[in-house]
């Protein structure tokens, strides 16, 4: 995927600078949600030039409320339709093998909501494979509940009260929707500890290659390859984000060769990995630009 470089060299320049500030509140959910959800993160900036995230694959699910105008989130090869069209107030995306890039006006404001696929499984309560577009009305998934969800949470005065809000309707939930298989827990703890093969991950779930299959697109939206290419990803861009050479990189995390490692990095974030490096800008996992800690899950492409 060459898109993203090419997206970057044409953003317009007064994309490329700007003053402003950002402010960010992130708060665990509350402990009976903790296996499912791993944080909340309220997030308000206001830059005079328009600001791109470039969002990388992280093998997890994430719903974002917008409390303000002007923000779209599609895949890159995407990204020009989806200019064309009304922002989102509320946007679920899934795990996913390629990246997207986040647009703002300069001002945004919201929230968001970053789960295990498993959770979005059981809190949703349908296939993960919905969620392959971004764009998902909630209603679809939360009925009533989901209807004007966002312009409640804009509402409340407070961060506090927000995360309180998503507490009492996420536990509501939790014995509503289906209760998933600890069979894909472990699974995806296997392939996340890269501690077996795959197919020593698939055969210790008991099932048939084509159950496994089967299950992953239904929990987690990814088949069980897929994800193991997201987790080996991850590894590698924490290599290198905390300035490991390339070519140990490609050993360490289980790459070919060096060459291999350049086609998978650039394939799944549209960055040969020397610019992923250079546009990192040495941020460790987890820094306030990424979504969750222990994860590399965004790269500023201007602003």
């Amino acid at each position: 995927m060459g898109s993203v470089d090419a997206f970057v060299a044409h953003v317009p320049p007064a994309a490329a600078g700007g003053t402003g500030g950002r402010s960010a509140r992130r708060r665990r959910p509350a402990a009976a949600l903790r296996p499912l959800i791993i944080n909340y993160t309220g997030f308000h900036t206001e830059f005079t030039a328009p600001r791109h995230r470039l969002e990388l694959p992280t093998g997890c699910a994430t719903l974002v409320f917008s409390f303000s105008e002007g923000l779209w989130v599609s895949r890159t090869e995407d990204l020009a339709s989806a200019l064309l069209r009304p922002a989102s107030r509320a946007m679920i995306s899934g795990p996913r093998t390629v990246p997207a890039i986040g647009v703002h006006a300069g001002v945004v404001h919201g929230l968001e909501v970053n789960m295990t696929p498993q959770g979005c499984y059981r809190l949703f309560g349908v296939p993960m494979w919905h969620f392959e577009d971004a764009h998902v009305d909630l209603v679809e998934v939360l009925g009533d509940q989901g209807r004007h969800l966002t312009e409640r949470l804009r509402a409340l005065p407070s961060w506090t009260e927000r995360f309180a809000l998503l507490d009492a309707l996420f536990c509501a939930r939790l014995d509503r929707g289906p209760s998933g298989a600890p069979e894909v827990d472990g699974a995806l703890a296997g392939l996340w500890a890269n501690t077996r093969s795959l197919a020593g991950v698939s055969a210790a779930t008991g099932w048939s290659a084509r159950t496994v299959r089967a299950r992953f697109r239904e929990q987690v939206g990814l088949s069980p390859k897929a994800m193991a290419r997201v987790f080996r990803l991850q590894h590698a861009l924490r290599m290198l984000a905390a300035g490991t050479a390339a070519a140990q990189v490609a050993a360490v995390c289980g790459y070919h060769d060096q060459a291999h490692l350049s086609r998978e990095v650039k394939s799944m974030t549209g960055l040969q990995p020397s610019r992923f490096v250079t546009l990192r800008g040495g941020l460790a996992p987890g820094s306030a630009l990424d979504r969750m800690p222990g994860r590399v899950s965004s790269v500023m492409l201007a602003g």
